[in-house]
C-alpha cells in the first residue's frame, strides 16, 4: 500500500530458467529488475514500468544502486547454488550502538536456507532482532511460520521452526526469494553463515566474509 510507505521505492524482477544453461554452469546471470511505480489503495493497485531494465543482475542490488552504503557480497555453495548478501549498518544517535540491516536473496540454491547466523564477535552485545518474510499462498505447500531468533555467543541467529526432516515444506529461504533479517550491536559483523536446509554432498553451512562495514 503505497500510503503506508511513504517514499519507498519498488523494483520487479524476472529469472529466466533453462536446464542447459544450468548444466553449463552459466545460470548466476538470470534475472533482470526494472523499477515500477504504484498506486491504488485497498488491494486494488496498479503498476507501471518506470525506467530501464537492468540486466542480469537480481533486484537485490537494487538497493545499493539506490544506497551507496549498502554493501554486496555473494556466497556460493559447491555444487548446489549461490547466494546474495546485502547489508547496511546505520549508527544509532546517543549511542554506541548501529542497527545492521541485512537482505539475503536465495538466487538459484536448491538446497535453500534453513538458518542464519551473523557473527559479531563473542564480546558483543546484540538487541532489537527482527526477522521478515513471504506469506506463501495459491496452493504453495511452504508453510510460512517465523523463523525464531536468539541472541547466541557469537552474534545473532535465526532458523526455521522445523528441519527438512520435519517437513520437507518447512519455511526455507528458497530460490527466487528474499528475506529480510535485522538487529542492533556494538559490534561491526564480519562474516554470514548459512545453514543449508536440505542435505546434500556438500558441507551442511556455508561461510561469506563481510566487507566495508
Amino acid at each position: 500500500d503505497p500510503s503506508l510507505n511513504a517514499g519507498a521505492q519498488y523494483f520487479a524482477e524476472g529469472q529466466y530458467i533453462h536446464v542447459e544453461d544450468a548444466a553449463f554452469g552459466n545460470d548466476d546471470n538470470n534475472s533482470s529488475y526494472r523499477r515500477v511505480s504504484v498506486s491504488g489503495s485497498s488491494g486494488n493497485y496498479n503498476f507501471n514500468w518506470s525506467g530501464p531494465t537492468v540486466q542480469q543482475q537480481a533486484a537485490i542490488y537494487a538497493w545499493q544502486a539506490v544506497d551507496s552504503q549498502v554493501n554486496i557480497v555473494t556466497l556460493d555453495v559447491a555444487n548446489d547454488g549461490r547466494f546474495i548478501i546485502a547489508y547496511k549498518g546505520t549508527p544509532i544517535a546517543g549511542t554506541s550502538n548501529t542497527h545492521w540491516e541485512f537482505a539475503i536473496h536465495n538466487l538459484n540454491s536448491d538446497r535453500s536456507a534453513g538458518s542464519v547466523s551473523i557473527n559479531t564477535g563473542c564480546t558483543a552485545t546484540v538487541s532489537n532482532l527482527g526477522f521478515k518474510d513471504i506469506a506463501h499462498h495459491s496452493g504453495d505447500p511452504s508453510n510460512s511460520i517465523d523463523w525464531t531468533g536468539s541472541s547466541t555467543a557469537t552474534g545473532p541467529a535465526w532458523m526455521s521452526t522445523q528441519t527438512f526432516q520435519q517437513n520437507p515444506n518447512g519455511n526455507a529461504l528458497r530460490w527466487g526469494t528474499l528475506y529480510n533479517y535485522w538487529f542492533d550491536s556494538d559490534t561491526a559483523p564480519t562474516s554470514v553463515t548459512i545453514g543449508l536446509f536440505k542435505p546434500g554432498s556438500s558441507p551442511a553451512t556455508a561461510t561469506a566474509n563481510l566487507a566495508g562495514v
